[in-house]
């Protein structure tokens, strides 16, 4: 396992060093809690460490969603246009009934199995999107998810609470290496987002396990020195 820089001092400075690699990570969150926000934070790691990155967005299409992140702080465009960053787009113009998300989940796992020498990690933003899927597809996705992982890649998984089935969640967490919660927290009428990391295998001695930010459209994440327990 690697420690790699997120690219952020402030964030370096308060997981000691940065993120494992490889590692399987779910990452949960309400919307507007920055779960896109740390999902980019851990791409651009990658990516900055010559990785090649896969990334699954319910927001748009590819160069869209690259040309957004890179205006919000996040220096990922360069690697797009190099090859190195390959964006698949989730999001359709129609409901999506349980049909369609359990075609849509077979295909993420299909291009995960043809692409896997391709990549060194996986972004899945996220995974709520289609939590119409059955449970038995989501499971299988899950199983080989960590499969993957096991065999030297990183994935990232977001989700919204309560958006998957119970035992289909709590088998998710319990696999993973890595859980981390997002939340939202108002101070001096200001709101701010704080990750707390619940797990997370690898994680340096000395390491802050609650950190307070903000998504600055310049900087990208902005640590707020603040500890909301």
């Amino acid at each position: 396992m690697q420690i790699l820089s997120t690219s952020n001092e402030e964030i370096d400075q308060r997981l000691a060093g940065g993120i494992p690699h490889p590692s399987f990570i779910v990452i949960e969150g309400p919307h507007g809690s920055g779960k896109t926000a740390i999902s980019l934070l851990f791409a651009q790691a990658y990516l900055q460490a010559n990785l090649r990155v896969t990334y699954f967005t319910s927001e748009g299409d590819g160069y869209s969603f690259v040309l957004k992140a890179q205006q919000s702080g996040f220096n990922i465009i360069d690697h797009y246009l190099k090859g190195k960053l390959f964006v698949y787009s989730m999001s359709v113009a129609m409901s999506i009934s349980n049909d369609l998300a359990n075609i849509m989940l077979r295909k993420i796992t299909d291009i995960l199995v043809k692409k896997i020498v391709d990549t060194e990690a996986i972004v899945i933003d996220s995974l709520s999107y289609l939590a119409g899927a059955s449970a038995d597809y989501i499971r299988l996705a899950i199983e080989s998810f960590r499969r993957v992982s096991d065999e030297g890649k990183s994935i990232i998984i977001t989700v919204h609470p309560d958006s998957l089935p119970q035992e289909v969640d709590l088998m998710m967490k319990n696999s993973a290496d890595g859980y981390i919660k997002l939340n939202e927290t108002s101070i001096a009428g200001r709101r701010l987002k704080v990750m707390t990391i619940i797990k997370l295998k690898g994680l340096q001695s000395g390491a802050q396990t609650n950190i307070t930010f903000d998504v600055d459209p310049a900087f990208g994440i902005k640590v707020i020195p603040i500890v909301v327990s």
